[in-house]
């Protein structure tokens, strides 16, 4: 049974409009198998023809964090992080990319509904990418393009504005059968 069969339509559609991300994190460790069903859900994300072209590194030191955190012009929330899942990818072109968000949007889902707090983070160089496979000894068929940091959601720091976390009205975003209809 799925899980959209055992909520209502409504709770879990307030779930998916309610993940944000979380940049500021509590010190408090994420227990083993909590970090364990992460990777099972990542585990079941589907990829482009089934190639499930990942690995995944999970680190929960928090020196290699912090050396992570240096690694990109959006990665320095991962020094304060209690976890964080590196994903590297095989192959190249679009669907790498497209898998990629994919098993961070999951995890992410999947993160929220435990409690955690998630952010993503980007190698978006050749360079940080090289770095990051140097500090977690990445092999070079596989390409680091980004982390998920984990932990619980500081609530006493301030997060995004509310400003910034609004959402287009969908009159903006969507036409009917064709684009401006």
């Amino acid at each position: 049974m799925s899980t959209y069969e055992t909520q209502s339509p409504e709770a879990a559609l307030a779930a998916l409009r309610s993940l944000r991300q979380s940049r500021r994190f509590r010190p408090d460790p994420i227990a083993r198998d909590d970090l364990e069903q992460l990777l099972e859900v990542a585990r079941w994300t589907g990829s482009a023809k089934n190639t499930q072209p990942w690995h995944l590194v999970v680190v929960t030191d928090p020196e290699v964090n912090v050396a992570l955190a240096g690694a990109g012009a959006f990665t320095a929330f991962l020094s304060g992080v209690a976890a964080s899942i590196v994903v590297a990818l095989k192959g190249e072109g679009r669907s790498v990319a497209y898998d990629d968000g994919r098993l961070a949007e999951r995890v992410m889902l999947a993160a929220g509904a435990l409690g955690i707090g998630s952010g993503t983070a980007w190698f978006g160089t050749p360079e940080s990418r090289q770095q990051v496979r140097d500090l977690l000894r990445i092999p070079d068929d596989f390409e680091p393009w980004s982390a998920i940091g984990l932990g619980y959601t500081d609530t006493t720091q301030a997060q995004a504005s509310p400003s910034l976390s609004g959402r287009k009205p969908l009159s903006e975003i969507v036409s009917w059968e064709r684009y401006g209809a």
